[in-house]
């Protein structure tokens, strides 16, 4: 049943881990934004601090979930994921205490229709995130087909803490490389260690700090269900649309919480 193993472990915070999987068979080919879905059996143990599950799974069931890929496809190595642990969770929970050479299940299908096929190549992209909702942006970050000639990219990012910006210093750096991007991260707590923008990341639309433009800027939201209600509502009066498989749009909308 377990067909993959955890090769690296990166621990961000207590509640954030970045996982490297790698499949027993070799990868096919995706795109990036896409997903995949992981999991363990009900029999894998839960950190001891953790509240009791009121319903717990049977040991042999399989408890799976779908994570967007962070890593690019480019690397058809392994996959990189950006989970927040949940004590509640059924399998985040049992994920936490994963180590590096322990196995795992991983679905042989990668899938979902978050990614950038949409977007002519002269149209810019402003891909909005919160928490772990950042993770398909970076996996098209780390892809070279995503920066066509002219194309401006802008992503946001919006975590509690500071120390929740798990790849700021990779963002930072393209920043800096990359007269193209631009990296708006903002934090909504009582945070001494931090210095930037506070607040949330639909701020940067209602201060008119970023303004798109419905005819060449592409929109994409990925996290909070709250964050996207929010961007949607403020975006549509601007002439954005949300696209779907049958009615092509230019606002797309990652709905995974």
């Amino acid at each position: 049943m377990l067909n993959a193993t955890l090769i690296k472990r990166i621990e961000i915070t207590k509640e954030l881990l970045i996982l490297h999987i790698k499949p027993d068979e070799p990868l096919k080919p995706f795109l990036p934004g896409q997903y995949v879905a992981l999991g363990l059996p009900g029999s894998a143990p839960r950190p001891d601090n953790f509240p009791e599950e009121k319903n717990p799974p049977k040991p042999d069931r399989l408890i799976k979930r779908a994570y967007s890929i962070g890593s690019s496809p480019e690397n058809l190595d392994w996959l990189e994921f950006y989970i927040a642990v949940l004590p509640e969770g059924l399998l985040t929970s049992r994920l936490a205490l994963l180590q590096e050479g322990d196995r795992l299940w991983m679905a042989k299908k990668i899938t979902g229709t978050f990614v950038l096929t949409p977007v002519p190549d002269n149209h810019n992209l402003i891909l909005v995130s919160t928490g772990t909702g950042i993770a398909p942006y970076i996996s098209m970050l780390r892809t070279q087909s995503t920066w066509t000639a002219g194309r401006k990219i802008t992503l946001l990012h919006g975590v509690r803490y500071s120390s929740d910006l798990a790849y700021r210093d990779e963002l930072l750096k393209l920043a800096r490389q990359r007269e193209s991007f631009s990296y708006y991260p903002v934090i909504s707590r009582k945070d001494p260690n931090w210095h930037g923008e506070r607040g949330y990341v639909q701020k940067f639309f209602e201060e008119a700090l970023i303004k798109p433009d419905p005819s060449c800027d592409h929109i994409f939201l990925c996290g909070n269900p709250a964050m996207i209600a929010d961007m949607q509502k403020l975006l549509t009066p601007l002439g954005y649309k949300e696209h779907t498989r049958k009615e092509p749009g230019n606002l797309h909308v990652e709905k995974y919480w």
